[in-house]
């Protein structure tokens, strides 16, 4: 018989910490001896579940790399693990070692690979749904491939502010807006443009400032990156 999911038995089922999300309960259980990976909507959030549910169905349709969907809950929806790393984490430790060469192979593949990812995403959806939130933390890095993660903000829109919001996320890491950062947005957005086929970069200026302004609304150094959006408007910094 299928495994039948609720709440209750989701809970008890409950092992280690708590995944970091400000909007969301995301945590690992054991259900009849199989680890899943539980999310549960808060507030207003809740009618996200099902929609977001549903984009996860069409990606792993479409040959999108994604979590397999399992079971839609009201609210919630359960979902498989994933194992690898966070390509934040592997973004911080690669910069950490910074080359006097410019990008280093590490860099060039990981940029590579979340290119891939996002063209593929924007393409089977022919470009008309953007993910949103797509920032580094959002993408888990397998031995095999890349993984996205976390849709709820997903909106039918201009798909050019995915690549806006994956190019600035890198940038703002600390220390912020450094040559191998800048880079590596550039060598991301061009290989964004030849796997994808489109080629806006005369746009991606103006996507990537929108995106530093509206994620420094939350972060502790939201003035300096108000300030680097103004010189990324006025023309004074390259992407």
């Amino acid at each position: 018989m299928p495994t039948v999911f609720s709440l209750d038995n989701l809970e008890k089922g409950r092992t280690g910490p708590f995944f970091l999300s400000k909007k969301n309960r995301v945590f690992r259980t054991v259900v009849e001896g199989k680890p899943y990976v539980v999310k549960v909507f808060r507030g207003e959030w809740r009618e996200r579940a099902a929609i977001e549910f549903g984009i996860l169905q069409d990606c792993s349709r479409k040959g999108v790399a994604v979590p397999v969907p399992v079971s839609l809950l009201e609210g919630a929806f359960v979902m498989a693990p994933v194992d690898g790393r966070v390509a934040g984490d592997l973004f911080d430790s690669l910069v950490a070692q910074p080359s006097k060469l410019g990008l280093t192979c590490e860099l060039e593949r990981l940029a590579d690979s979340l290119a891939r990812w996002l063209a593929r995403f924007h393409t089977v959806f022919d470009f008309g749904l953007a993910r949103g939130d797509t920032i580094l933390r959002n993408f888990i890095i397998t031995d095999t491939e890349v993984v996205g993660l976390d849709f709820e903000e997903a909106v039918h829109g201009d798909t050019l502010l995915d690549l806006g919001q994956l190019c600035a996320s890198a940038m703002m890491t600390d220390p912020v807006f450094t040559s191998q950062k800048i880079a590596f947005a550039g060598h991301l957005a061009d290989r964004y443009w030849a796997c994808s086929g489109q080629r806006r970069s005369g746009d991606l200026a103006g996507a990537v400032s929108a995106a530093v302004r509206h994620y420094s609304q939350f972060r502790p150094n939201g003035q300096q990156l108000l300030s680097y959006a103004s010189r990324i408007d006025n023309g004074e910094m390259e992407i």
